[in-house]
């Protein structure tokens, strides 16, 4: 047992789950099973189960999964939204499985050009974009800006701004977490300096223009197809 089972109860979804680790994802190869996730939420909040789920698969600097149990997934039964890392390049789509996406409509996401992009599509289901990482900075402070680009179950989009700082000392504040909205379908009419033309010229906004990944995802979100609605 090497990986981690995070969740949460009564979130965006009923049930989120996030797993962190390496290898295949599948029952026995984390810190919680979902049988006792389950039963946990039967307890504390339904005990017919949850309304929906999202599942999450993670990635760290040095942890990859490279396949999925279908077996593991069969076990969600109400799976509303699927999360995919880069390192996942094919799911064995039993009848049961394909069953399970259907009926509730499952949302795909990942990164463009992806797997995750690419099975969706093959299989009738809806895609949108995974969060993205748009960039960090640390100043000579140790004062870190770290910024993501989050999408909401509802199709909202925001910038989540994370300061965080080693303490108060120097003029430094403790930090938090923040958020910018944005249009949902900002990519649309916005380049990536439109979308942090307040900041833009600070050290956080130049590392965001010079890395890229902003702009390539704007220029790919008006050539895709994306879900960007509720996801009821």
């Amino acid at each position: 047992m090497s990986g981690l089972l995070g969740f949460e109860f009564e979130g965006e979804y009923e049930l989120e789950l996030e797993l962190y680790g390496e290898g295949v994802v599948r029952e026995g190869e984390f810190t919680y099973t979902l049988d006792r996730v389950l039963e946990e939420f039967g307890r504390n909040v339904n005990a017919g189960g949850p309304r929906d789920i999202s599942l999450k698969i993670v990635n760290e600097v040095q942890e990859q999964f490279t396949a999925i149990d279908t077996a593991y997934l069969e076990r969600l039964e109400t799976l509303a939204e699927l999360i995919l890392p880069d390192s996942i390049t094919a799911i064995d789509l039993t009848p049961k499985l394909s069953e399970i996406l259907k009926k509730n409509n499952t949302l795909i996401r990942g990164s463009f050009d992806s797997f995750a992009e690419q099975f969706a599509a093959e299989n009738g289901l809806r895609f949108r974009p995974a969060d993205l990482w748009l960039g960090s900075f640390t100043d000579s402070h140790f004062e870190t800006d770290s910024q993501t680009l989050v999408i909401a179950r509802d199709g909202s989009v925001r910038i989540k701004i994370e300061v965080s700082s080693p303490g108060s000392s120097g003029g430094n504040t403790f930090g938090g977490t923040f958020f910018r909205d944005l249009d949902r379908f900002f990519f649309r009419t916005m380049t990536a300096e439109d979308v942090i033309k307040d900041y833009k010229d600070t050290d956080i906004g130049r590392e965001i223009l010079k890395n890229g990944r902003l702009a390539d995802f704007i220029e790919k979100a008006r050539t895709h197809k994306i879900f960007m609605g509720k996801n009821c």
